[in-house]
């Protein structure tokens, strides 16, 4: 069986859960709460990194998704994947090497069937990762990346909206989810230190991002009954981690 969120999982369900689905995200959400109250109990901090140090690639792909990314999206949703390649950044704690090129560029293009132009609407499938791993795999194409190398950037943006991301499928795609999740909910920013976070937020300000990405996952929810959006809102009222997100007041 297709693991939740993975291109093949995508293949054969065009996003929509079923019940051994639902079981393992809520699997993943006990033991995601479990590993902050523990990190909080704790009061576990990463290294600290200047925040001035990081930088995206210096490539023609990195170019091209931050261009497409910018071209496509609002301000705040823009600059939510911008902070999101900072987060990813700051939450790496080095164990493993990372591909940047791989990780930047999903960023930027993770979010794409949330923007008007390449919404989902009208059409089957079940949710808005696919036209983000679509263009990944368009891009990698254009560039001629291998096709795993392509896969694992397309697989990455697909399973960014599991809670958690098995090893197997790569650094990148933990960290992905990581950078984008923290964004949204501040889910893992608790180990990084509070002078990084006014940092990435004076560069890239967040514009209202709680209030403004809230009623549009929520309108993907309700387009979309079936998706993990529309479970996360429901079972695990995203919507409200949003609005509550201690670190983050807009």
């Amino acid at each position: 069986m297709a693991r939740t969120g993975t291109l093949d999982w995508m293949e054969k369900t065009h996003g929509k859960l079923g019940l051994v689905d639902r079981l393992r995200l809520i699997g993943q959400g006990v033991r995601a709460r479990a590993a902050t109250r523990s990190r909080l109990r704790d009061n576990v901090r990463l290294r600290h990194v200047e925040v001035d140090d990081i930088l995206p690639p210096d490539s023609a792909i990195a170019r091209e998704a931050m261009a497409v990314c910018e071209d496509a999206s609002e301000p705040w949703l823009f600059n939510h994947c911008m902070r999101a390649w900072f987060w990813a950044r700051l939450l790496d704690d080095g164990r493993e090497p990372v591909d940047h090129e791989v990780l930047f560029t999903g960023l930027m293009l993770h979010d794409l069937g949330l923007t008007e132009r390449h919404s989902l609407a009208g059409r089957a499938e079940r949710c808005f990762t696919l036209p983000g791993a679509r263009m990944a795999e368009a891009l990698a194409a254009k560039h001629d990346w291998s096709g795993s190398r392509a896969r694992l950037m397309a697989q990455a943006i697909t399973l960014h909206l599991n809670i958690e991301i098995e090893a197997r499928h790569g650094r990148e795609a933990e960290l992905l989810r990581a950078g984008a999740g923290g964004d949204v909910a501040g889910l893992g920013l608790d180990v990084v230190h509070a002078d990084q976070i006014g940092a990435v937020c004076d560069r890239y300000p967040r514009l209202q991002l709680k209030t403004s990405i809230t009623p549009v996952l929520q309108a993907e929810a309700r387009a979309r009954p079936g998706c993990r959006i529309h479970f996360l809102i429901k079972t695990f009222r995203f919507d409200r981690l949003i609005a509550n997100a201690p670190m983050f007041t807009e």
